[in-house]
């Protein structure tokens, strides 16, 4: 069910990468038995690169070069220069140490001991924790258009430009246990290859699922007619996404017939 609503989705976006899963690897034996191949001196932007592009991945401590990632899933302790801030602000990153200290605070490092993670495309996972979109800015407001349908104002949605995917794609949203918007950071870009036009959004895996139905509801309500021709060139039948693509049609449109209904009812009550 899920991996239909994904190819819906995927062809209703367009979107040049797939959508990615990551699973918390909490014990060494889930590690044994993951799937995943086994990815040394990498990072996790490069992971969640490597899963957006199909392939399946899996890491442990020993296998990170970079070690912001892996403090942020728990896969290590972190040290005390790092999560006093003391670290950032000898960079010269922030303007003090306090600034310094909040920044690292929110970045909401998963406080339990995780053994390894797991990276892949969402549809060939067994389980996941996290769903993962990396895209344009177009792409992410029309998943924030699914979640607002069902979930309202998303209340947990901060971006600072650093730790893009790690932090704020990664453990935020699962400490939080809501979607997060990122958009990503140098390191992310770097490491992953991300374009300059790409940013994130994740969330919790249940909460995709439900959000997933909310960006195919709202294609007819939110595209205008060209966007709505690329979605039809994508499909292999006309009505695959599980409804009929309208054209001339917008909310534009019930909006203007209500405002027609209400100038109707204003002049009876004046007469």
């Amino acid at each position: 069910m899920v991996e239909k609503k994904i190819d819906k989705v995927n062809k209703a976006l367009g979107l040049q990468r797939q959508i990615v899963g990551i699973r918390f690897l909490v014990f060494e034996r889930d590690y044994r038995d993951s799937e995943g191949t086994e990815t040394a001196d990498t990072s996790l932007c490069q992971l969640v690169q490597k899963a957006g592009n199909g392939e399946y991945v899996k890491a442990k401590k020993e296998s990170f070069r970079c070690m912001q990632g892996a403090y942020a899933l728990g896969i290590g302790e972190i040290p005390e220069e790092v999560s006093s801030g003391r670290a950032d602000y000898d960079e010269k990153r922030y303007e003090s140490l306090a600034v310094a200290r909040q920044i690292f605070g929110n970045r909401q490092c998963i406080n339990q001991h995780i053994y390894g993670v797991e990276v892949a495309p969402l549809d060939k996972m067994r389980d996941a924790d996290i769903g993962l979109i990396i895209g344009t800015a177009k792409d992410v407001m029309r998943v924030m258009q699914g979640y607002v349908k069902y979930y309202g104002v998303a209340q947990n949605v901060v971006s600072v430009g650093n730790c893009g995917v790690c932090s704020e794609l990664i453990s935020k949203p699962f400490m939080n246990n809501d979607m997060n918007v990122s958009l990503l950071s140098r390191c992310a870009r770097k490491e992953g290859d991300f374009g300059q036009e790409e940013m994130g959004v994740s969330m919790p895996v249940h909460q995709l699922v439900r959000v997933l139905d909310g960006i195919l509801e709202t294609v007819n309500l939110t595209e205008n007619n060209r966007p709505k021709r690329e979605i039809l060139e994508r499909l292999d039948e006309p009505e695959e996404l599980g409804f009929s693509i309208i054209m001339n049609y917008d909310y534009g449109v019930p909006a203007a017939k209500y405002k027609e209904y209400c100038d109707e009812c204003e002049k009876e009550i004046s007469q």
